[in-house]
């Protein structure tokens, strides 16, 4: 499980979480190279984690009200 906080834009202050349930490494995730990616490639990522622990972790951090999850 792979937990992503990203913004939609290099000035935006609002954040977006994403969990990916199916993706065991975030190297899908972190490709720039890919055709489709997970996330846009023009959204910055603030931050990666890998485990359910990190959910509630970024949620208070960056003070996230809704996640989404992605299987």
């Amino acid at each position: 499980m792979i937990v992503v906080v990203y913004r939609k834009g290099e000035s935006a202050k609002k954040k977006y979480m994403k969990v990916f349930i199916n993706e065991l490494t975030p190297d899908r995730i972190v490709n720039l190279n890919a055709r489709k990616p997970l996330i846009p490639n023009k959204y910055p990522i603030d931050e990666i984690g890998i485990g359910e622990s990190f959910i509630a972790r970024y949620k208070k951090r960056f003070n996230i009200k809704n996640h989404e999850i992605i299987s």
